[in-house]
């Protein structure tokens, strides 16, 4: 390579110098370049075997301060979130008052304090009153009940049981009374006192099981059962056992359930007059299975109401049952539209919880709920200020009807007698609460009946109005009012019986007045264990008659106190 090089360099250059212009010099010869060898780097990788040492890293911190200028902010006041002790319980509680009328009050309650385990408590009632209407019969009247509970907690269950006991007493008052006609009455052969008042004797238990799973994916169930023996002074009986299970399981969104009833009832009624007796048993049962579905703004149920009624001819219903509802606007406005039906059982005990002053032995007959279709509007104004619209148009037969029937040999008594209605109803509600200090609530309902073989509804209303209103000052005053209105309402007496054939007596068809009930009340709380407390009923003081021939008491005014202990 060296000698190509050196070759190329003497054929490629002839170095010849000359001077140009005047003095110059020309040099001729061989030119020999040598070239050094040249010094390559041997950069070919190789291992290192020792280990590299820790360089120590160091964190200088420059000397410089920063100069923030002192600023004063308002702050707001704060709530402090603190967890009160609990309150004190007292395990009893007396109440005790005096009216008009000679009319005295009496309750007692008496519960266990907290427990994990357990719970039990009893409660005791008496008010009793001589009546004080003139014109009329003797109209004294006593309630008398006893109430105790028990019930026991376990690992994933709730058992419970219950003992009851009512008393009632109530006068048959509607006639007008004279001197001579008492004298008459009390002088008549097989007539007497008993002939003029009525009892009513329950005794009853309860027992109820229900599940406490916090898992929903196990099956939760409610079971009860209810006796009750009825009877009154006319000697007319009634037991009643019935039976009520509830079992459901959620499914994702879905919840499905099922409802059984079990209505066994038996019932011997004794006649005004010593006429004879009616028996009549008969055992409902029903299968009401279900299922809903939940979202975020919406709320789905569909299900059906299967019965089987025993009650002297058996019969089997249907009734399909839904409900949905839907929210708006953050809930603010939630339409809902809903349908249902069920059999319901009118026993002796019902109707004469609904009316004191039937006679010794009425005849029974189940109501059907054929349909109640509604739809309407619930929401709120505001966070305290809540309403809700509703119409809903329902089909009822064999729904009781309460009328008026002489009794020999005096007065009136009430009879119930069944027919087929079509109710239509048109309703508003309104609610106000602000915290505990004051809540308030308006209702009105407007009623149209259409029935097939009476010519009116007896005694039912054609629009009613109720009020309430609560307000307390420092948990130390409370005043309370109640508002009823009823419009007008048609009643029916029939004719008196008579053994003169030439003796015609027609029956009487009459309204009564509508009429305005308002209730008062004040309580004050002298310490945390002693009140006093007045109670204002029928402020009017109006004689307004609630069923035909029987008014109510003029104004009630009651007043006591209560003390915890």
């Amino acid at each position: 390579m060296k000698k190509i090089l050196a070759g190329v360099a003497v054929l490629s250059f002839s170095v010849s110098t000359y001077a140009q212009g005047d003095g110059g010099y020309v040099i001729q010869g061989i030119w020999n370049p040598t070239l050094a060898d040249a010094q390559k780097l041997d950069l070919r990788p190789e291992p290192i075997d020792t280990v590299l040492a820790d360089i120590p890293v160091r964190y200088n911190l420059l000397p410089a301060k920063a100069e923030i200028p002192a600023r004063v902010d308002s702050l707001s006041a704060a709530r402090l979130t603190v967890s009160a002790m609990q309150e004190k319980l007292y395990k009893g509680f007396l109440k005790g008052g005096f009216g008009l009328y000679t009319t005295p009050l009496g309750e007692l309650y008496y519960d266990q304090s907290r427990s994990r385990q357990n719970g039990y408590g009893i409660h005791l009632k008496h008010m009793s009153s001589n009546g004080g209407l003139d014109d009329v019969g003797p109209s004294d009247y006593s309630f008398n009940s006893v109430d105790g509970f028990y019930k026991h907690f376990l690992p994933d269950h709730e058992a419970s049981g219950r003992l009851m006991y009512d008393r009632r007493r109530v006068s048959y008052f509607g006639y007008t009374s004279t001197d001579s006609l008492e004298n008459a009455i009390d002088n008549a052969p097989n007539s007497g006192d008993d002939d003029k008042k009525q009892f009513y004797n329950d005794i009853g238990f309860a027992a109820r099981l229900r599940s406490l799973y916090t898992d929903s994916t196990k099956i939760a169930h409610d079971i009860g059962l209810e006796v009750h023996s009825y009877s009154n002074l006319s000697e007319s009986r009634e037991t009643n056992l019935r039976v009520t299970a509830e079992v459901g399981k959620q499914e994702n969104t879905e919840y499905f359930s099922a409802g059984l009833l079990i209505d066994n009832n038996a019932y011997t009624g004794k006649l005004d007059g010593g006429l004879g007796e009616i028996k009549q048993n008969g055992v409902l049962l029903g299968l009401m299975p279900s299922v809903r579905t939940v979202g975020q703004r919406y709320f789905v149920r569909a299900g059906v109401g299967m019965y089987l009624d025993a009650l002297g001819e058996t019969t089997f219903h249907f009734f399909p049952q839904a409900y949905a509802h839907y929210g708006l606007f953050n809930n603010i406005l939630v339409p809902y539209i809903g349908l249902e039906g069920s059999r319901q059982r009118n026993s002796f005990r019902s109707l004469t919880r609904q009316n004191p002053w039937l006679g010794g032995g009425p005849p029974l007959s189940n109501t059907s709920k054929l349909y109640d279709i509604y739809l309407g509007m619930r929401g709120s104004f505001m966070n305290n200020l809540g309403f809700d619209v509703r119409a809903s148009k329902s089909a009822y037969d064999d729904m009781a009807l309460f009328v008026n029937v002489p009794n020999l040999p005096f007065g009136d008594r009430m009879a119930v007698i069944y027919d087929e209605v079509d109710v239509l109803d048109l309703s508003g509600e309104i609610t106000y609460s602000k915290t505990e200090e004051i809540r308030f609530s308006a209702r009105v309902d407007v009623y149209t009946y259409t029935m097939k073989v009476q010519d009116e509804p007896w005694n039912l209303p054609p629009y009613k109005l109720t009020f309430a209103a609560r307000y307390t000052m420092r948990d130390k005053l409370i005043l309370k009012a109640e508002a009823l209105f009823l419009g007008k309402r048609p009643a029916y007496r029939a004719p008196e019986s008579s053994d003169d054939p030439n003796v015609v007596n027609l029956a009487t068809r009459t309204d009564l007045d509508g009429y305005l009930d308002l209730y008062l009340g004040a309580e004050y709380r002298y310490t945390k264990r002693l009140s006093v407390f007045l109670d204002v009923s029928n402020l009017s003081a109006s004689k307004y008659e609630r069923w035909y021939q029987y008014p109510v008491q003029r104004g009630m005014v009651l007043v006591g106190a209560t003390y915890a202990f």
